[in-house]
């Protein structure tokens, strides 16, 4: 009985994580959820500086958090950094300035890092 507690918190915590985030949820964290629970609502906490207005928006924060894993060189985090931004209200304009941004402090690679997560987004956007 003492795992469907972690579990229930997880789920909750995840739950509450997406609908922060326009009902967009990462693979990353459905997997976490699954095989770390404890980890998943230490996210959703820590994760509140990110998802909520504060002196900076959210869609500020999530842009600046875009870049950050751009230069962590972290392909995976791309997308959904840039997905929650653009659901936040980030233009096209804004999330390349931010990859910009990336560019510059962390070197092109940050570019090549990201190329696959901003196309799939902008696909998506066309659509």
């Amino acid at each position: 009985m003492a795992k469907e507690k972690p579990k229930k918190q997880a789920d909750k915590a995840v739950k509450e994580l997406s609908d922060k985030m326009c009902g967009f949820t990462p693979a990353t964290l459905y997997h976490i959820k699954e095989h770390n629970p404890e980890l998943a609502v230490l996210i959703r906490d820590m994760d509140k500086i990110v998802v909520e207005d504060g002196a900076l928006d959210r869609k500020t924060k999530r842009l600046i958090a875009l870049a950050c894993v751009a230069v962590r060189m972290c392909e995976d985090c791309i997308y959904p950094q840039a997905k929650v931004a653009k659901n936040y209200g980030a233009s096209k304009e804004e999330i390349l300035e931010a990859l910009q941004v990336a560019v510059l402090t962390g070197g092109v690679p940050t570019w090549s890092v990201s190329k696959k997560g901003i196309s799939k987004l902008f696909e998506e956007w066309e659509d």
